[in-house]
């Protein structure tokens, strides 16, 4: 992808919105075979993530901002995209302004992700080699097909008027 397709696919952002985005500072070397969505924090406004995922043959990407407020740091908090459980400030609520008139209205969709929107990343760690887990690359394959089916939901909210 170019970062023109990339700001091309954000489907509840304004002209001037996926103007000012910033990609990625590692864009042109990313491994997109291990991509099960592009997730990234902007530098300029680090309140702002984006998020792009392939359906189907097209790029489809939303805009999402952090909530403020700190979230307690005395629990684990788990991404409600990978599934992983952080401490501290691993876990972010992250809204999404719906696309059309409800997102015009000021509509919006949450959920709470990696704080560094890295979920392809996170549920790539190394299994540990115990009797009580089978085959992981299976357990693999289904990691990334719940994330995949996780967050083409969350951006199916996002993208429904």
């Amino acid at each position: 992808m170019t970062g023109i397709e990339v700001r091309h696919s954000l489907a509840n952002a304004s002209a001037s919105e996926a103007a000012n985005m910033v990609l990625p500072s590692n864009f042109v070397e990313l491994d997109w075979e291990n991509l099960d969505y592009l997730g990234w924090r902007d530098s300029h406004s680090p309140h702002l993530g984006y998020i792009i995922q392939w359906q189907g043959d097209r790029a489809v990407g939303i805009v999402v901002r952090e909530a403020d407020g700190p979230l307690s740091r005395r629990r684990m908090m788990m991404c409600q995209l990978c599934r992983a459980t952080h401490t501290e400030h691993g876990v972010s609520l992250f809204s999404a302004k719906r696309t059309g008139e409800a997102g015009e209205n000021g509509n919006t969709v949450g959920t709470y992700i990696c704080a560094n929107l890295g979920c392809s990343t996170n549920i790539r760690v190394d299994v540990p080699h115990a009797s009580y887990y089978r085959d992981p690359q299976g357990l693999l394959a289904e990691k990334v097909s719940g994330l995949e089916a996780r967050v083409t939901g969350f951006m199916n909210d996002v993208c429904r008027s």
